[in-house]
C-alpha cells in the first residue's frame, strides 16, 4: 500500500492534478488498485457543472491511467521515468461520479514492450462501474531540464583543460537516422528529431526543442525554444479552407510549449498570413487549432479540444475536454471553458462558461486571484458580472451602471471594452464583422 506522499514519489502530478490519494495493493508488472475521494472542493466542479456538480471524464480517466502509472513506473528499471499518454482504446462511461463519491480503480497490466506499456482498468463507485477503457502508455526519461545525464546530453556540459579557464561546449543537435530533415531547414543547438519524424523545408526549429518519433512539420513553419512534441502531431498543415490556393502562409509556435500526441495545428490561408501559438502553452492530446488563429500564453487545452479558423484566445485560458470552438469567436484572458461545451460567441474575460451552447455561469475567482488582482477589484468585478449576467438590465444599461457606479480599474475597463466590441461584430462574435 502507498499513500500520497509515496505516491508523489513515483509520479510527478502535484495538485491541483495528483488523482490518487492511496495504492490500496500492488502486484508488480501484474495489476494495482487505488483510490481517489471526490470532495466538493475540487477546482473543477466551480464550473462543471453549477448546480449540478459532475467530476469531468476526462479527469476520471486521468484519474485511472495515474494509478496505471503508478504500476508501470513500480516495476523494475522504471524508477524515475515519466510515463506519458499514447492513447486510450474502447473507454466508455457507465456512470457520473459526484462528490461524495470515493472512486475505486483497478489496472491490469495487459502487454509491455520496450518502453511502451498497455493497461486495462476498470473504475467503480460503491462497487458499480463508472468508466472502464485500455490505456497506452510510453516510459521516457524525465525532463531533461531535472535529469542530470539528459542536461549533460543535450545543454553542453563545463570542462577544463590544462592552464584553461572554465568552458562550455555547445549542445548537440541529435537526428534519428530515419528522421527525413529537409536541407533547408534550421535546427537550433541541442534540438532532437526523433525516429520517423518528417521536417520539411523552410522550417525553423529553435534550440533545445524536442521533436518526438513519427511528428509531421510542414513547411514554413517556426518553432520556438524548448518546445515539446509529442509522436503523432503534424504541424503546419494546409488550412481545411476552400479559399485556400496554395499561396504563401505560415505557422509561428513560440517558446516552452508542451504538444502532446496527434495534435494538428495548421498554418494560415491567404498570403502572407500566419498561425500564431504564443509561449508556454500545453495543447493535450488530439486537439486541433485552425488556420489564422491567434492563441497568446499560457494557454491549456484538454484531450479533444476543436478550435475553428481566425479564433482569439488571450492569455491562461483554461478549456476542459471535448470543446468545441466556432470560428472568429474571441475568449478572454482567464476564462475557463467546462468540457464538452460548444463555444459558437465570445467569451469574456475572467469568465467561468459552460454548456451547449456556452454561457456565462460565474466569474473565475481562482484566475483572478492568480494574476494577481487586489481583493478590492475582484469584488468590483464581480459586481460586473452581476449586472452584466444576472440582473435584468440590457447590455447598454448594465454596462451604463458599471460605469456609474463602479471605481475604474484596468481589469474592470478590459472587461467592459471587451463587451462593448462584441455588439460590433456579428453573431455574439467581434471579430465576426
Amino acid at each position: 500500500m502507498l499513500d500520497v506522499e509515496q505516491i508523489r514519489d513515483v509520479l510527478p502530478h502535484r495538485y491541483p492534478f495528483l488523482l490518487v490519494d492511496r495504492i490500496l495493493e500492488i502486484v508488480p508488472e501484474k495489476s494495482a488498485r487505488g483510490y481517489k475521494n471526490v470532495t466538493i472542493n475540487e477546482e473543477f466542479f466551480e464550473g462543471h457543472f453549477p448546480g449540478h456538480a459532475v467530476m469531468p471524464g476526462v479527469l476520471v480517466c486521468e484519474a485511472m491511467a495515474q494509478v496505471a502509472g503508478v504500476l508501470m513506473l513500480s516495476q523494475t528499471g522504471n524508477h524515475g521515468k515519466l510515463a506519458y499518454f499514447g492513447g486510450m482504446d474502447k473507454v466508455r462511461f457507465r456512470r457520473p461520479v459526484t462528490p461524495g463519491d470515493t472512486l475505486v480503480t483497478d489496472v491490469e497490466m495487459i502487454a509491455t514492450r520496450g518502453n511502451i506499456g498497455k493497461v486495462k482498468a476498470t473504475a467503480t463507485v460503491d462497487g458499480e462501474v463508472t468508466c472502464q477503457g485500455e490505456f497506452l502508455f510510453a516510459l521516457v526519461e524525465r525532463d531533461r531540464r531535472r535529469d542530470p545525464s539528459e542536461i549533460a546530453s543535450h545543454t553542453g556540459k563545463m570542462e577544463y583543460g590544462p592552464g584553461e579557464s572554465m568552458k562550455t561546449t555547445q549542445p548537440t543537435t541529435e537526428i534519428h537516422p530515419t528522421a527525413i530533415v529537409d536541407p533547408g531547414a534550421e535546427l537550433g543547438q541541442g534540438v532532437v528529431v526523433g525516429a520517423y519524424s518528417i521536417v520539411g523545408k523552410n522550417v525553423r526549429i529553435g534550440d533545445g526543442t524536442h521533436i518526438y518519433p513519427h511528428v509531421v512539420i510542414e513547411a514554413n513553419t517556426s518553432i520556438g525554444t524548448d518546445c515539446t512534441v509529442m509522436s503523432g502531431a503534424v504541424l503546419g498543415g494546409a488550412p481545411q479552407d476552400y479559399r485556400f490556393q496554395g499561396e504563401q502562409s505560415y505557422l509561428r509556435i513560440g517558446n516552452g510549449n508542451i504538444i502532446r500526441e496527434c495534435v494538428t495545428i495548421h498554418r494560415a490561408s491567404g498570403d502572407g498570413e500566419t498561425t500564431i501559438i504564443g509561449d508556454s502553452n500545453m495543447l493535450m492530446a488530439y486537439c486541433h487549432v485552425g488556420h489564422n488563429c491567434a492563441l497568446a500564453s499560457h494557454i491549456t487545452m484538454a484531450n479533444y479540444v476543436g478550435i475553428s479558423g481566425h479564433v482569439l484566445i488571450e492569455d491562461k485560458v483554461v478549456f476542459g475536454g471535448f470543446v468545441g470552438v466556432h470560428q472568429k469567436v474571441r475568449i478572454g484572458k482567464y476564462a475557463m471553458i467546462g468540457g464538452m461545451s460548444k463555444v459558437v460567441q465570445d467569451v469574456p474575460p475572467f469568465a467561468m462558461a459552460d454548456g451547449r451552447p456556452t454561457k456565462v455561469c460565474d466569474l473565475n475567482v481562482i484566475g483572478l486571484r492568480r494574476s494577481g488582482v487586489t481583493p478590492k477589484v475582484r469584488s468590483d468585478i464581480r459586481l460586473a458580472y452581476k449586472l452584466l449576467y444576472r440582473s435584468k438590465l440590457n447590455k447598454s444599461q448594465a454596462l451604463e451602471a458599471i460605469e456609474n457606479e463602479i471605481e475604474p480599474s484596468e481589469e474592470l475597463q478590459y472587461l467592459v471594452d471587451f463587451v462593448k466590441s462584441v455588439r460590433s461584430g456579428h453573431g455574439g462574435r467581434q471579430r465576426d464583422g
